[in-house]
């Protein structure tokens, strides 16, 4: 072990590397004795690999039971500190790398990432992306924007909403989605749908998104949220920024740390960047599968940020398709199933029911135009059946 951890002095390593180096060994010598118990299967020549198989070793091959508890947080913060150099790594290579090349790393990389997840994702907004977010309904506006809930149903949202990035924290942007997405769909039309988007277009977006935040009495208007908007509306143009990806992705790319409110840099340094890369001015591929990582090629650059191997098993899609609900047995008694997700009445549901009533020829006239009573009834808990018992007693 002793020599696998400073084999990366006889490696290359720029000054980044040497700095990230530097670090991980004083959190190494902190947990030294149950690291010196982990057997070394596998001695990587290259600093990256070195990362990846030092960030097993530590995550997989210590006995946890022995560790002490004085030694849990620098175990912890020494794979943060692997995560965020792989991940460094990786995006540096990203500068050199044509498509052919991000192509099989994507493909390389679709279990561990969910690839197939993230891509009925988008294949899902793509299918909303010429609807305004005001003619959405709520679940498909938060799943526009990357908020989960318990009521986006895994039989119709069969992908995890936050995939890429969550804005779960961003209580502005969801007052604003609730109750005026006119103002966010305003500023997502300065973004054209097909071909080139320029710096002013994303400048006008900007002035738009700004305005619309300035409508709210505390809230201010924050770039990472933006960029999950951005990237929804062109993932062949826009990646999404969070917190947690900012600090690798800038050393990655060489560039000093983004703020949350750099809307500026973000597009020069960040998009203008990733677009004079050889993969991004790849000519557009023939085959169907390349086509669909092609299309959403800047979106998918979030794969090169590291990822723990059971992250596709947290998919929020995943834990409430698996979550045990409690169902009634035939002999009346209860149990509990995995699997079975118990159906809740959301607006969209209410309102297909009622539609479908409203559909059968042999009902009143007068009833179409309760439509939206009916829908609100509905919502309630009431049957469409009762509704309609109710208001025909009301009405006549």
């Amino acid at each position: 072990m002793i020599k696998f951890i400073t084999s990366p002095q006889d490696m290359r390593l720029s000054d980044v590397e040497t700095a990230q180096y530097d670090q991980i060994v004083d959190y190494v010598t902190e947990i030294s004795l149950n690291l010196m118990a982990v057997k070394v299967t596998n001695r990587p020549e290259d600093f990256l690999g070195w990362c990846n198989e030092l960030y097993n070793y530590v995550r997989y091959g210590i006995n946890m039971d022995l560790l002490d508890e004085k030694h849990e947080k620098p175990l912890q913060k020494l794979l943060l500190l692997l995560e965020k150099s792989i991940t460094c790594r990786q995006v540096k290579t990203s500068r050199i790398t044509p498509w052919p090349f991000l192509k099989n790393f994507l493909l390389d990389q679709a279990d561990r990432q969910a690839l197939a997840e993230r891509l009925r994702l988008l294949n899902y907004i793509g299918s909303l992306r010429s609807s305004t977010l005001a003619d959405m309904s709520d679940l498909e506006r938060l799943a526009f924007a990357g908020k989960h809930l318990s009521a986006h149903e895994p039989a119709k949202f069969d992908f995890d909403v936050e995939l890429f990035g969550s804005t779960r924290g961003a209580k502005g942007l969801h007052e604003l989605l609730q109750h005026t997405p006119s103002l966010l769909d305003d500023a997502l039309s300065a973004i054209p749908l097909e071909g080139e988007v320029s710096e002013a277009d994303y400048k006008e977006f900007v002035k738009r998104y700004t305005a619309a935040f300035a409508t709210l009495d505390k809230a201010k208007a924050g770039l990472f949220a933006a960029t999950r908007l951005l990237a929804m509306r062109r993932p062949d143009v826009f990646m999404v920024l969070t917190a947690s990806k900012v600090d690798a992705l800038c050393q990655g790319l060489g560039l000093v740390k983004l703020k949350p409110t750099d809307f500026s840099r973000y597009w020069v340094d960040i998009i203008e960047a990733l677009h004079r890369q050889p993969w991004f001015k790849s000519a557009r591929p023939e085959d169907t599968t390349e086509l669909e990582l092609w299309n959403n090629r800047v979106v998918l650059f979030d794969l090169f940020f590291f990822v723990d191997k059971d992250f596709a098993d947290k998919s929020n899609y995943l834990k409430l398709k698996n979550k045990p609900v409690v169902v009634r047995t035939s002999t009346g008694g209860r149990t509990r199933a995995t699997g079975v997700v118990r159906k809740k009445r959301t607006k969209e549901s209410a309102t297909e029911v009622v539609d479908r009533l409203l559909a059968e020829p042999d009902l009143p006239a007068y009833l179409q135009s309760k439509r939206d009573s009916m829908i609100a009834e509905v919502e309630k808990g009431k049957s469409a059946t009762e509704v309609v018992q109710l208001l025909r007693a009301i009405f006549g």
